[in-house]
């Protein structure tokens, strides 16, 4: 769930960036379906780029990373995450707000409610179709509104008019039937999946007014090449159009002021030239600096959180924290740390290397901070190195700050060794890196 959710605010920060320049193209170019490609493929590009941001994100440098010295074979990094962020010296742990636990619990609550509100949306198109009156006119039906207080509209092979008996030449019908040739309902369907995943970022719904808007223009700019008056579609608008109700899921004749006012205006202008085009070229530096955003240490740190965050375990921690000491996965990791410091102690104590379970690791950073007495708050980052048999190697920091911290460390794995690190089944040499925040006595 977190990992989702992680990927949805990825692609927040993309469509962020992405919308004013689909805005500018939209209001500027009268080449319509010029705009409505670019929409859909920065639509796309939002939700395709925000899956590789994400990975590389989850697989980035927060928790640590792992890597195989091995050049002759080329291993590949791989990553892991520990159990905090930031492993702070505290005397009396307490419990946290779950704040993590409540944003979840909202946002797949408010995706969950917007898609039950589509399939009601839905089945009630369904069955206005199948209860209204209807005629066949070659690879269209042509259905009758009986509420007069609904515009309008078309979606799929449907088009939805006052009245059976219409001209083939009438307006609404050419504009209808312009948006049904062209198949505007399948990007009008897509841009509600896209806002359902979206749905706290007002830029997705914005997006997908522009885009509906776009199709506003397309199909008037069909009516107008029929050789209608400008003026007297202008003043059919105003009459049948204005303030009537819309159909979800659909293109509808309806026009708010808004939209009313940029269609006139568009209708009014001669076609543009092909200059307005070329600010589609701005979608490459858009998702250059969405990249930026996302890959600064502050995003990676939220982001790789929310990641690995899971709700179904803070819940049960939270109304079960007895039972859930008591099925941890690894159990009594203090007299497992406790054992491995005995000074009669012959063999070294084996721990679960990072990858598997990061709570031993996690129990002999907090005790090797206890042992430090500090006049002033540090954080750095700390990187152990475990070679092939699971040994710490070494433990190093580019901080002068915390060499307090790298002897600590040393002097708790004393005595303690790690399961060994494999790739394809071959122990490696292994590399993490861990945040470490220190404070003020």
């Amino acid at each position: 769930m977190g990992g989702f959710f992680s990927y949805t605010l990825t692609a927040s920060v993309i469509i962020l960036l992405l919308y004013p320049v689909l805005h500018q193209i939209v209001n500027r170019s009268s080449y319509f379906n010029f705009n409505r490609v670019v929409i859909i493929c920065c639509l796309l590009l939002c939700l395709s780029m925000s899956f590789l941001f994400d990975a590389n994100v989850i697989t980035s440098t927060l928790g640590g990373a792992l890597y195989s010295n091995d050049l002759e074979n080329n291993v590949n990094p791989q990553l892991i995450e520990t159990d905090a962020t930031d492993y702070t010296r505290q005397s009396n742990p307490t419990t946290t707000f779950p704040w993590m636990s409540i944003l979840l619990v909202v946002y797949f609550s408010g995706v969950f409610v917007l898609f039950c509100r589509e399939i009601i949306s839905l089945v009630r198109l369904l069955i206005m179709i199948v209860r209204s009156e209807k005629i066949k006119n070659g690879k269209y039906t042509i259905c009758r509104i009986a509420d007069r207080h609904t515009a309008p509209f078309s979606w799929g092979k449907y088009i939805f008019l006052r009245d059976l008996e219409f001209d083939i030449t009438d307006n609404i019908h050419i504009h209808e039937k312009a948006h049904t040739d062209r198949r505007h309902w399948i990007d009008v369907l897509f841009a509600d999946l896209f806002c359902i995943i979206l749905w706290y970022n007002p830029f997705a719904w914005m997006t997908r007014q522009l885009m509906k808007l776009n199709h506003e223009f397309e199909a008037d700019s069909a009516v107008i090449r029929s050789g209608i008056d400008i003026y007297s579609y202008q003043r059919l608008l105003v009459t049948k159009a204005m303030g009537m109700r819309v159909m979800p899921l659909s293109n509808s004749f309806a026009a708010d002021k808004r939209s009313f006012r940029k269609r006139v205006l568009i209708m009014s202008k001669k076609t543009s030239s092909r200059k307005p085009m070329m600010i589609a070229v701005l979608v490459v530096p858009a998702l250059i600096i969405s990249e930026v955003i996302v890959a600064t240490p502050t995003s990676e740190k939220i982001l790789s959180y929310i990641a690995d965050y899971s709700l179904s375990k803070e819940l049960f921690t939270l109304n079960n924290p007895e039972q859930a000491a008591s099925v941890a996965p690894v159990v009594n990791e203090t007299d497992v740390w406790t054992e491995a410091h005995k000074e009669d102690s012959e063999n070294l104590i084996m721990i679960p290397n990072p990858f598997e379970d990061q709570t031993v690791l996690a129990e002999i950073i907090r005790h090797s901070l206890e042992t430090i007495e500090s006049d002033k708050n540090i954080k750095v980052n700390i990187e152990i190195v475990v070679d092939e048999d699971g040994n710490v190697k070494d433990v190093l920091t580019n901080d002068s700050d915390g060499s307090q911290i790298v002897a600590a460390i040393e002097r708790q794995f004393n005595g303690i060794k790690f399961k060994q690190i494999t790739d394809n089944g071959r122990p490696i040499e292994a590399r993490f890196v861990i945040p470490i925040q220190l404070e003020k006595q």
